[in-house]
């Protein structure tokens, strides 16, 4: 463990100080290189907006237009494994990437090193860092895996006012013992100025790692790609166990954050809500769906057909196989509630109806037959489409078997369905193009079923 009051020699006097321009311009050109830098492509002002000093590390946060960045550093005499410039003589490197500052991040975390403007948050105390391993596939977050593959520390990248529900949810999960999720260790939230005002948010989220988890996704894709081979492949992931696990963590999720039944006014809420969202996409994706406005409008109509949506309760939010990890013991484990990231943060701890997860997750079956089937140019879909309804029937016996049976021709099932589908539209035309057509057949196959 490091000592919570570094005792390294400060920064020569000829390094800038972190609020010089020079730095916010080097932070400014590196970010767009990065994975999750949200902005890419677009031309914004980059400002400091508040800075928290950790010793020899800091971290940043940087308003990007209107979106609010954090942007951990430190300085270094080598540049380590993630430099972002060398000035004055020494380098300023990203400080999720060095071992020393994640160490005093998870210090700050579980109160061993109070920071003015910080405050941490332990459940647990998860250890020194030791040797660290930044995850490179992420692209809104960066989690750095430490303590020995013990922990995994997740740093949001982006920054809201308000409760983040990676942090708030996985912790009242945590607390209730939920079996079915990797628990919260630690966390750490921030305060800062915002005009007159003054705000918090989390910016840091330490859980643990599942040592040898498997990838519920690569896991179902992998089974889908040998079925359309035609290969001789053994028995499927089970599906049916992992709509049990959803219908698990949905029971705790009411039992410890409450649940609630739903009023005219929530269910006029949720019905905007769908009209909004649907017309943002309408506009979004008007490229791919322009052919199909005649039957989006008949869809937005119908969802005037809604006329209760029962129990509300805080979700996950953006469940999908991708956030799903199989363990050692073979259970199923729900990670990352943090929700959909193209969805502001105060909408993601609002109440809603169950069925979104389990709508998530049925498109997510269809996604592993899709990218299977972009591997496969010229294979009969046919065989893909089985493999998708024999996968949804196996998810919602397990599903019916803890938390009773899903109802497939509720409006409420059939508009989020719908939703997702669109929601899924937009995000590949922002971020894979050529996935888009995925979620499009999807659309369009929920438009022809009325």
């Amino acid at each position: 463990m490091s000592d919570p009051t570094p005792t390294d020699a400060p920064a020569p006097t000829d390094a800038p100080g972190l609020a010089d321009a020079s730095v916010i311009d080097a932070i400014t050109a590196w970010m767009p290189t990065t994975r999750w830098y949200p902005l890419k492509g677009q031309q914004v002002d980059v400002r400091l907006e508040s800075s928290y000093d950790l010793g020899d590390a800091a971290i940043l946060l940087l308003r990007a237009g209107d979106t609010l960045l954090q942007v951990p550093v430190a300085w270094r005499d080598e540049p380590g494994g993630s430099p972002i410039a060398q000035l004055g003589g020494r380098w300023l490197v990203d400080a999720t990437n060095d071992a020393d500052a994640v160490q005093s991040l998870i210090d700050v975390a579980t109160g061993r090193h109070a920071v003015n403007g910080l405050d941490g948050d332990a459940t647990a105390d998860p250890g020194p860092a030791g040797a660290i391993k930044v995850i490179t596939g992420e692209q809104s977050n960066t989690s750095i895996i430490g303590g020995d593959g013990s922990w995994i520390a997740k740093v949001f990248r982006v920054v809201a006012p308000g409760d983040n529900p990676d942090v708030v949810v996985t912790g009242a999960l945590t607390r209730a013992g939920c079996d079915r999720i990797p628990h919260l260790l630690a966390s750490v939230r921030a305060g800062w100025p915002a005009g007159d005002a003054f705000v918090t948010g989390d910016l840091l989220a330490v859980s643990e790692f599942v040592s040898g988890g498997e990838d519920a996704w690569e896991l179902f894709r992998q089974h889908a790609l040998a079925t359309l081979r035609g290969e001789a492949v053994g028995e499927a992931p089970d599906a049916r166990a992992l709509g049990e696990a959803v219908a698990i963590v949905h029971r705790d999720l009411a039992e410890a954050m409450g649940t609630v039944q739903a009023d005219e006014a929530d269910t006029l809420r949720f019905i905007t809500g769908l009209e909004q969202r649907m017309a943002w996409a309408r506009q979004e994706a008007a490229s791919v769906l322009g052919d199909l406005q005649d039957e989006l409008q008949a869809a937005a109509d119908r969802l005037r057909d809604v006329r209760q949506l029962g129990e509300l309760q805080q979700v996950h939010g953006d469940l999908h196989l991708g956030q799903v990890l199989r363990g050692a013991d073979g259970r199923w484990l729900l990670l990352d509630f943090e929700g959909e990231p193209l969805r502001p943060m105060h909408e993601r701890m609002v109440r809603e109806p169950r069925l979104r997860d389990v709508v998530g997750m049925l498109r997510s079956f269809d996604y592993a037959a899709g990218s299977a089937l972009q591997e496969m140019p010229g294979v009969d879909g046919a065989a893909a489409g089985d493999w998708v309804v024999q996968r949804r029937t196996e998810f919602l016996a397990g599903y019916a078997d803890a938390a009773g049976p899903v109802d497939e021709t509720d409006p409420v099932f059939v508009a989020l369905l719908l939703d997702k589908a669109l929601y899924e539209v937009v995000y590949e035309l922002r971020n894979r193009p050529t996935w888009v057509s995925v979620p499009l057949e999807a659309v369009r196959a929920l438009l022809a079923a009325g």
